[in-house]
Order: structure tokens, then sequence, then C-alpha cells
């Protein structure tokens, strides 16, 4: 893993361009690796020289490391070039000014004494040309990969069980419960004949209604269970994560999941349906199903329970 300081550094991609790096990964901010018209600035990079001495040596101005004018007793090489024995006023000095320094480059360490980005802090620094780097994004995996926001992740839950109601619940009522909506109509009618006779009317679901319910919740738990899992395992996200750009990862690498890390995050978020069938237990399973949800918002890694027994993370796809 890079342990680099944040600032501006030679993009891998391309070696005519600086990258800037945050201090965990590279940015998307980019700037051309030499300043426009740094190498006419100060008129000594190119060889400006002003001055003659006496002795027909000049007086060197933006010399780099600092060279000593050399006979420099006339009146414009005392001005520009030095008196001999003293460093040149003008880009001498070790090359900290800048001026006619060789590869007059920003970004790199040790070049200038006024580089951008370099300071410690990173984000907010000032950009070759002008500008401002905007904020730090928000957080991240120890890798750097950013993590998804709570907002968006409900929006995937939200895709999902459209999904698994119509399909898988189609697919339960026709195989599973063929007569549950008979049975739901004559527990209507004999409801409503009770209250027209002034009797008291049923407070408990028939025996064969309850059981349709029943065998209709495993069903649907079962079939949404798989679908998480074979999902998971082969994508590394759900369809509806797939289409809000989000993805299922180990927190602590990247790569495909594997099969009991598939089983066990979708277990923990699925095998409370399994249980909605049983009226006892539906209220308990509801309540663990909304904390699980909500986790994520108060929780600093922005796991759900389902993500810490698994030991994952929902991200932001990689672009």
């Amino acid at each position: 893993m890079t342990t680099r300081n944040a600032g501006w550094y030679d993009d891998p991609q391309d070696s005519s361009l600086l990258r800037y790096w945050d201090g965990v990964m590279w940015t998307e901010h980019t700037s051309p690796r030499q300043k426009p018209g740094l190498d006419q600035a100060g008129a000594g990079a190119a060889g400006g020289q002003y001055g003659q001495g006496q002795d027909g040596e000049q007086g060197q101005y933006g010399a780099p490391q600092g060279q000593q004018g050399q006979h420099g007793q006339g009146q414009q090489g005392q001005q520009y070039g030095g008196q001999p024995g003293q460093q040149g006023q003008y880009g001498g000095q070790q090359g900290q000014q800048g001026y006619g320094a060789p590869q007059g480059q920003y970004g790199q360490q040790g070049q200038q004494n006024y580089q951008y980005g370099q300071q410690q802090g990173g984000w907010g620094q000032p950009m070759p040309g002008g500008g401002y780097v905007g904020t730090m994004a928000g957080p991240t995996t120890p890798d750097g990969q950013p993590l998804a926001g709570w907002g968006i992740r409900f929006l995937a839950r939200i895709i999902d069980w459209l999904f698994t109601s119509i399909v898988f619940g189609l697919i339960a009522l026709v195989v599973l419960a063929p007569d549950l909506m008979g049975q739901f109509q004559d527990w209507f009618d004999e409801v409503f004949a009770a209250a027209e006779s002034g009797a008291t009317p049923p407070t408990t679901l028939p025996a064969d209604l309850s059981a349709s319910l029943l065998r209709v919740g495993l069903g649907l738990g079962v079939m949404a269970l798989a679908y998480e899992i074979l999902m998971l395992k082969s994508f590394g996200a759900t369809l509806g994560k797939l289409a809000t750009g989000l993805r299922v990862r180990l927190r602590d690498q990247p790569g495909p999941l594997s099969w009991s890390t598939a089983v066990i995050r979708a277990l923990v978020w699925q095998g409370p349906g399994l249980l909605s069938g049983v009226q006892m237990l539906s209220f308990l399973t509801s309540i663990f199903s909304i904390v699980n949800g909500l986790f994520p918002l108060w929780d600093k890694n922005k796991q759900s329970l389902n993500d810490k027994f698994a030991k994952t993370n929902v991200v932001k796809k990689s672009s």
C-alpha cells in the first residue's frame, strides 16, 4: 500500500501530466508537467545573461546551483553577475528560487521552494494554473475505495424488494398456495356474516389460511435467500446494486466474494424472512430487519449487521 504524502506526482498513465495523490488514492485532478511560460521566467533559463565584465566574462542571471559571477566588474556585471567570490543573487542558492534551475517542473519534491499541492493537508491546496481542489470524499475502505451512502443503498434495496415481491411472490402463490385467495375470501365472508348477525367475529385465522401463509412466507424467504447468494457470488451485487452502481466486497481486500461470505451475508439479511409466516415471530423479525437496514447510518464503517458478520462493505463501483 502506498504511503507517500498528499501532493502532485508524475501521472502513472500519462508522462506529460502530473496527477494529485490525496494521501490514500489518485484523484481525477491533473496538470501539465511544465507550467506555461516557465522557461521564459526571469529571462535566464534559456541562457539570458546580462552584463559583461571588464575581462569579457559574462555575469550570469539565473545560473543553476548559484554559479559565481566571474570578473563581473562592469556596471551590469556587478548588478547581475555578483562580485567575485559571491554567489549570483538571482537563481543561485542551490536552485531554491527556481529561475533558470534545471528541470523547472512543478510537483517534484526538492526541486522548488514553491510547490503546488506538496504541503501537508493535501486537499484544498492551490493547483497549478489557479483554482483549488475540492473537499475530500466520504469514508473509504482501508485501501481507499469510497463507501456507498445509505440513501443509494436504500434505493438498491427497494429495487430488489420490488423484484423479489413480484416475481417470487407470483411463483409462491402459483406453486405453493394456489387456494390462498379463495381462503382469504372465505374468511372475510365469515367475519362479515358474524358482524351482520351481531355475533363475535373470529379473532384467529383459519388453520388452512395460516398454513398457506406459512408456505408462501417460507417460499419467498428461500427464493430471496438463493437469489441473494447467487447474485453476490456471481456479480458481487444484486440487481438493485447493479442498477445503482454499487458492489459488495470484503472490507480489507478487493476481489470476488467466496461462497461462505455470500452465504453469511445473505443469510443474515434474508434469514428473518424465513420466519415471517410465523405469527409469534413476525414482529421480532421485522424489528431486526429495520435495525439491520438502518445500522449504516451510525456505524463508522458504514456496515449493516450482515456486513459486520460477513466482514464486507458496500462500495461505489470503480470507474
